[in-house]
């Protein structure tokens, strides 16, 4: 504050003056520059080739050694899960898996864990991981590689993926024959999705940590056996043996990403193997070929950052990322037919199975972890991609506008006494010479810094409590279902945000201070939300940043209609209204053949099912959007909804004189409202 109140840049500037008289064509125009900077990062100008950084990664590009015997045991053992499936419709065959990985050699653990649902009553669910820990041959057990698959019972709701199974015991036979291995290969297979995977993470790193049991929701428990420090983690979905695509998934929790390293690594021992992979790999018969390139890049770098965004990972390879290990999901989708990839019958996995390989060795020869390539970048096709230090000037570059603004409006805040001397001359033709002067001493009037703390501390607090209260033992008990209560109590604490404005009325110049701090935090929490999840940032400053532009506290520089549809246009960026409008959206997208109140009577039901999958995954996987949703933007828009309302006490209200038997009556603390 000391160098924004500087007499040497103050309002007597011709530049100062220049920029706050025309602060919204500049900061426009940053607005448009940002925008049209993400554009143009679509073309091959503004972004580059992939490549492999890292030296180490080349062995598994060489000649594989997997013949067609790993493909009939692949086979077999499909033939064999099958049959087990029948008996074990909802459950996982554990002694089966177990009897296969004691026989091929693998030293087989069990790992058992315990869910306590918030939203249960105290309900607890069990789960069981099997994984089983091929020992390096040629050194002590510092470092390991996890390859994982996770089991589906035939009651999911979900694709069958019970391939992935039968490819990972057979890549573990043929593993076990070799003696070259200078890493622990962890073999891995889990239930119940995600929660099984974070249980195991949790066991593997925290498990001889002594847990609170009455405020841990997942119990991970303990490994019987651990291997060593993880260095990288491959997780295998495979639909079928027969293979059309394999899509490459690297979204992580919190939108985090695996070294481009490993990106590229699978990219290329797939083409060599000649199966057709990518970032979301379309199957063959919906590719489109019509779009130009630049159309094609940016539609692939918005389905990138949408998918980013919400933080939820796209596999259980995302939630590895939080223990800083690189990790990705190969999801191999099944063919229209039963042709088989080289032409070959009985041979449909040999490809696969080779790519695997592949990698294993490539990550089974680096010396260090993954740390010469990018882990901020945004992928525009197979072989392209864009870094950080590209796409941040676009963030950048719309921040700014609510720094610069910020500056303008704190260096304008002297104009105050502008309202002040319209007091004064009020005030004279009352007769009131002599209290003027003695209340108008340049000393008299400050900044009400301290009110405008505590609004600032109260809309806080508001979105303190939407993390706090729906996890509190007394709404619990409430019988009503998690996404019901969660609603109501972001609903709740949204209207005493809404009425927070009509009950607190700043003191003068409070509004205009609290303009500065809200500008400042905005732009500040912007830059650190895109910081760690770009996709997230960018979005939020491309669909908030007009408002804030345009958002204004002074009178005499604002129309009554541009007010009122600032008003409107506030309500809208409530992020409840925000996050059923996006639900909205994406129900008219998947059912564009229901009517209009179907529709929104269906998004109003997935919006409240979001909310309470948000603050469960918060709580258990940790993940930050539900945390980010109430914590911050909560709080920014109450106070934006606060200053578009403007609502202030009057300056002659402020000097607060008292009635005189020979004068008028004197204003009495009344509220002004614009």
């Amino acid at each position: 504050m000391g160098l924004l109140s500087d007499p040497s840049i103050s309002t007597q500037s011709k530049l100062v003056d220049g920029l706050a008289r025309h602060v919204r064509k500049v900061c426009y125009a940053l607005y448009v520059a940002g925008v049209a900077w993400f554009f143009c990062l679509a073309l091959p100008e503004f972004n580059h080739g992939t490549y492999l950084s890292e030296n180490a990664l080349s062995p598994g590009l060489v000649y594989p050694e997997i013949r067609i015997d790993a493909n009939r045991l692949a086979i077999q053992l499909l033939e064999e899960l099958q049959r087990e499936r029948k008996d074990h419709l909802s459950t996982t065959p554990h002694a089966w898996i177990a009897a296969k990985m004691n026989e091929f050699g693998l030293e087989t653990h069990t790992h058992n864990y315990t869910l306590r649902y918030p939203f249960g009553g105290g309900k607890e669910y069990h789960g069981k991981n099997i994984y089983g820990i091929l020992r390096a041959p040629r050194i002590a057990s510092t470092e390991g590689i996890v390859f994982a698959a996770p089991y589906r019972a035939a009651s999911s709701v979900h694709t069958d993926i019970s391939a992935s199974v039968p490819l990972l015991l057979a890549f573990a036979d043929f593993a076990r024959r070799k003696n070259y291995w200078a890493k622990d290969l962890i073999f891995l297979i889990t239930e119940q999705e995600q929660l099984g995977m974070q249980a195991w993470l949790e066991a593997y790193h925290d498990g001889d940590r002594e847990l609170d049991l009455s405020k841990a929701y997942l119990r991970p428990g303990n490994l019987p056996a651990r291997a060593g420090s993880l260095q990288a983690a491959l997780n295998i979905e495979v639909q079928d043996l027969e293979i059309d695509h394999v899509d490459v998934r690297i979204e992580g929790l919190n939108g985090k990403l695996p070294n481009l390293d490993m990106f590229n690594l699978v990219q290329r021992i797939m083409a060599r193997e000649g199966i057709a992979s990518g970032y979301k790999q379309a199957p063959r018969k919906k590719r489109r070929h019509s779009q130009s390139h630049f159309e094609q890049n940016f539609r692939q770098m918005l389905t990138m950052l949408a998918s980013q965004s919400s933080g939820v990972p796209t596999g259980n390879h995302g939630l590895f990322h939080r223990y800083r290990i690189d990790a990705l999901t190969i999801a191999a989708n099944r063919r229209a037919t039963h042709a088989t990839l080289k032409g070959s019958p009985g041979s449909a996995a040999v490809p696969l199975l080779k790519a695997i390989e592949g990698i294993a060795r490539s990550l089974n020869n680096l010396l260090e972890r993954f740390h010469q390539s990018f882990f901020f970048y945004v992928i525009v096709s197979n072989d392209r991609y864009i870094s950080i230090g590209d796409y941040m000037p676009a963030l950048v570059a719309l921040v700014a506008c609510a720094f610069l603004k910020a500056y303008l409006t704190w260096s304008t805040l002297p104009a105050t006494n502008a309202e002040l001397e319209k007091a004064a001359g009020w005030l004279r033709e009352h007769e009131q010479e002599a209290e003027l002067e003695e209340n108008l001493e340049p000393d008299k009037f400050e900044l009400p810094y301290g009110s405008v703390l505590i609004y600032l501390t109260a809309t806080l607090l508001i979105g303190f409590l939407c993390n706090v209260l729906p996890l509190q033992q007394y709404f619990l008990e409430i019988p009503m279902g998690a996404a019901p209560l969660t609603t109501s109590v972001l609903s709740f604490l949204s209207l005493i945000g809404f009425v927070l404005p009509f009950v607190v009325v700043l003191p003068p110049g409070g509004l205009e201070l609290l303009h500065v701090a809200f500008l400042l935090i905005y732009g500040c929490a912007l830059i650190v939300i895109g910081l760690l999840n770009f996709a997230l940032g960018l979005f939020a400053a491309v669909l908030t940043v007009p408002l804030v532009i345009a958002l204004e506290t002074k009178e005499e520089n604002s129309r009554s209609t541009l007010r009122n549809t600032i008003r409107l246009a506030t309500l809208v960026m409530n992020p409840m209204m925000v996050v059923y409008v996006i639900v909205l959206a994406m129900t008219f997208y998947q059912f564009p053949e229901l009517p209009v109140q179907k529709i929104m009577l269906r998004a109003a039901t997935a919006a409240m099912d979001a909310s309470a999958y948000g603050l469960i995954d918060s709580v258990i996987y940790g993940n930050w959007l539900y945390f980010v949703i109430c914590t911050i933007f909560l709080p920014l828009w109450i106070i934006c909804w606060t200053l578009s309302l403007s609502k202030r006490r009057d300056y002659a209200d402020y000097l607060d004189f008292d009635e005189s038997p020979s004068t008028s009556p004197q204003p009495q603390s009344k509220v002004k409202t614009n």
